[in-house]
């Protein structure tokens, strides 16, 4: 299978690896008709060299995720739900800024800046929206404590991470690198240092995102169109922070707009909501990130009375799991140790649909829920032109109701 089927059967995951380690810059991430990144080879540069095709994290996805495993932890896991764990935890900041701000404890910022200020990486590949386009996200490699600190919280919005990769080849040869991402970033990233020795080198620490799918650039557009911001108006947006489960801010010209988390959830802009995701995330297994060094996410159910903010935590390699105790012994972290059953049960909506339920995807409700997603990131769909929050809530209803009927 080639890269040009993928991009043809619309299965992209927009990563930007293929991008990234192009050695002879052919390959540009734009974006598409429905709102996410896509490659765009030209072909008069190309060279035919196959590199783009051997890390495109949708290529041979199953047989790859066991050989990558082998890779990074010496064998294929035990767990199928989980993946390779050495523990999981449930834990938050120290500092209350930072844990207030973040999406939910800020527990990859705290690692990232205690990572940095000792000597472990020399700068983190992070995601912060741009200041002349506000709505665009813009990966760059964060070399300072505010630089990680301005990069904090989600993204609910394509974000094509992997193009850094040419950067981090190109840095000196010392220097060494944290990356974070979504789990098509991590395998992808994964892909490409089994190919490239010295991209394996200099990334010295994975941290994944749990993630339930790639939402379009559409999504964000719904919300503001139902709230009356033009986008073109929009100075600053903020998906999550201030508390947890946060809320969604926009600075706009007329003012301020606060979202509640859970309508901005209803509306698409990320979590459970299932209009404007990604095709490829319908079919994607790896919502726990399994192939990176600390997996982090929402602790939903768990902490009950937290409003500040507390993540789950996997630790799944030796760096990992090092690095979290040192941070802990610190105090710059608090952590609680919790059983793999209970990050399960923290995330049951998306085990379910993302491991139990895989092996249905082909019938016929989901075929029909395939049919409407992609009609949402359509450019002229009458779903964002007229489909409202009420309609929304009663899809994710459904959805639930399904998945709590397995």
């Amino acid at each position: 299978m080639k890269i040009k089927y993928i991009i043809k059967s619309h299965i992209c995951c927009g990563c930007g690896t293929c991008a990234g380690i192009c050695p002879i810059n052919a390959i540009e991430m734009r974006i598409n008709e429905r709102g996410f990144y896509m490659p765009k080879i030209d072909e008069r540069k190309c060279n035919n060299c196959g590199l783009c095709s051997k890390v495109c994290p949708q290529i041979d996805k199953e047989a790859n995720f066991n050989k990558l495993n082998k890779f990074v932890f010496g064998k294929v896991p035990d767990d199928k739900l989980i993946g390779k764990c050495i523990n999981c935890c449930v834990g938050y900041s120290t500092d209350e800024n930072i844990r207030f701000e973040a999406s939910s404890g800020g527990m990859i910022t705290q690692i990232l800046i205690s990572a940095l200020e000792g000597w472990i990486i020399d700068g983190a590949v992070v995601t912060r929206m741009k200041k002349d386009n506000p709505l665009i996200p813009e990966p760059f490699i964060a070399r300072t404590k505010e630089e990680i600190i301005s990069a904090m919280g989600s993204k609910y919005c394509p974000v094509h991470v992997n193009i850094m990769l040419k950067e981090i080849i190109k840095s000196k040869d010392d220097e060494k690198f944290a990356v974070v991402g979504l789990p098509c970033h991590i395998l992808g990233i994964r892909k490409a240092e089994l190919l490239i020795p010295k991209i394996q080198k200099k990334i010295v620490l994975h941290l994944g995102l749990l993630c339930s799918g790639t939402k379009s650039f559409f999504g964000t557009e719904f919300i503001l169109e139902r709230k009356g911001i033009k986008k073109e108006n929009v100075k600053n947006i903020k998906y999550r922070g201030n508390g947890w489960p946060g809320y969604m801010e926009v600075n706009h010209l007329n003012g301020i707009m606060y979202l509640p988390h859970l309508a901005h959830l209803y509306y698409g802009g990320g979590g459970f909501g299932t209009l404007f995701t990604n095709k490829c995330c319908i079919a994607c297994d790896d919502f726990t990130a399994e192939l990176s060094d600390i997996s982090v996410g929402d602790a939903w159910n768990i902490e009950k009375e937290d409003t500040q903010g507390s993540s789950i935590v996997i630790l799944r390699s030796k760096i990992g799991e090092e690095l979290i105790k040192r941070l802990s012994f610190e105090n710059k972290i608090k952590l609680k140790k919790i059983e793999g059953d209970i990050v399960m049960r923290s995330q049951s909506s998306l085990y379910s649909k993302k491991k139990l339920g895989i092996s249905n995807r082909q019938n016929i409700g989901n075929k029909v829920n395939s049919k409407i997603i992609w009609l949402s990131t359509s450019p002229n769909s009458y779903i964002r032109k007229y489909f409202s929050l009420s309609f929304y809530i009663l899809k994710i209803l459904i959805n639930k109701i399904t998945y709590w009927k397995k």
